[in-house]
């Protein structure tokens, strides 16, 4: 706050680290000035609307998550958690109308699935409540309270035999969770662990705010202290990587999203991101495998196949598969930038007619698009 004063995000930093060390009543005071300072924060709005939920405000929450959702209609969870305070308040019609709208945007959310249950169950909807629970453990299998949902409904319903099955599933989880718990070290230790985890996220946003400033010596500073608190926060090692990026080291932020993909190995981002880096740097044969990576974990993502086809057309190597890949790629996504890649590929094949076929095509998306424009007038020279 010294360095950026009068600054709404330097404010809001501050107000989240006193929402997480428990002072709702600070953090409220400096969220309400950085939105004097810009009165469209819709994270600002989420924000008091969660303190005001955890102070038993209910009624204030939902005017701050409304507020949010008219800044930012598809904000994340929001309506969410205006249905959860909602449910509080025994509102449950508003409460499924705003949880059916939520799952439209976010379809695999469980918590939502979950909170709708529990509405249908309140207005005695059975069939909907089983409905919306079984919703939930197909995207959370160890998702106990959906288990206990499941068993009220079956009971209700007049199925002893399912809820008895769902009842028995509810204990088994829950002794799981009760052991999980017996069998960590101390409490103290978890919570310093716990501790370690909340600075690490006031580090990475004050790191985030010096790299905005373009101070990247300190903000390198701060998001390394980050990573040493919290080294499996993959947001760490995310921000770095976009930190070195920045300021041209690209073999470093290369080591940042191989550090990234080893804690979340199944994640197509972050392959992505190292197959571009390494093509940039050259290292076509790690280029290669990331990107096959992606297409593996990933399929009907377009972008992989195209620029795997592109980094084959580059080496000039593999240039048949290069011209399978672009048209698997337009075969997904019938874009502009997948047909230019074809193009290049149908003339490295030889096959001219394909090529401005495709780069007619490509220009049609795009009229204006300039490298489109360049490659186009040169397959028509070369004809």
């Amino acid at each position: 706050m010294r360095d950026f004063q009068a600054n709404e995000n330097s404010l809001m930093i501050m107000g989240n680290v006193l929402h997480r060390h428990g002072n709702a009543i600070e953090a409220l005071k400096f969220m309400n000035q950085a939105l004097k300072i810009n009165p469209r924060r819709a994270d600002v709005y989420s924000a008091m609307g969660w303190l005001s939920i955890q102070k038993g405000e209910f009624e204030q929450a939902i005017a701050h998550y409304r507020k949010a959702l008219e800044i930012q209609p598809n904000l994340p969870n929001t309506r969410s958690n205006i249905a959860h305070a909602l449910v509080v308040l025994g509102r449950h019609d508003e409460a499924t109308k705003e949880l059916n709208r939520e799952i439209q945007t976010a379809p695999d959310s469980a918590f939502a699935h979950f909170l709708l249950g529990q509405a249908y169950l309140q207005q005695k909807q059975y069939d909907k409540a089983r409905e919306s629970y079984e919703a939930v453990i197909k995207i959370d299998p160890q998702y106990a309270k959906a288990y206990y949902g499941l068993a009220t409904v079956c009971a209700k319903l007049g199925n002893g035999d399912g809820a008895g099955a769902y009842s028995e599933k509810f204990r088994k989880l829950k002794a799981e969770e009760r052991k999980d718990l017996s069998d960590r070290k101390s409490v103290e230790r978890d919570d310093f662990l716990d501790t370690q985890k909340t600075s690490a996220l006031t580090f990475i946003e004050a790191g985030q705010l010096y790299v905005d400033a373009g101070k990247l010596d300190k903000a390198e500073q701060l998001l390394r202290r980050a990573a040493g608190l919290d080294p499996e926060n993959v947001v760490c090692f995310r921000e770095i990587a976009s930190l070195y990026q920045k300021s041209n080291q690209p073999s470093k932020a290369l080591a940042m999203l191989e550090r990234a993909s080893e804690i979340e190995p199944e994640n197509p981002m972050w392959y992505a991101n190292i197959a571009m880096l390494s093509a940039q740097l050259q290292r076509f044969d790690d280029a290669e495998e990331a990107f096959r990576k992606v297409i593996a974990m990933a399929p009907g993502d377009s972008n992989a196949y195209r620029h795997l086809a592109h980094l084959y057309l580059r080496t000039d190597t593999k240039l048949a598969q290069a011209k399978q890949l672009a048209e698997k790629a337009i075969a997904l996504e019938a874009t502009a930038a997948n047909y230019f890649v074809l193009s290049l590929a149908c003339n490295k094949n030889g096959d001219t007619a394909g090529a401005l076929s495709a780069i007619k095509r490509a220009l049609e998306l795009e009229p204006n698009n300039p490298q489109c424009r360049r490659l186009y007038e040169l397959i028509l020279q070369r004809k």
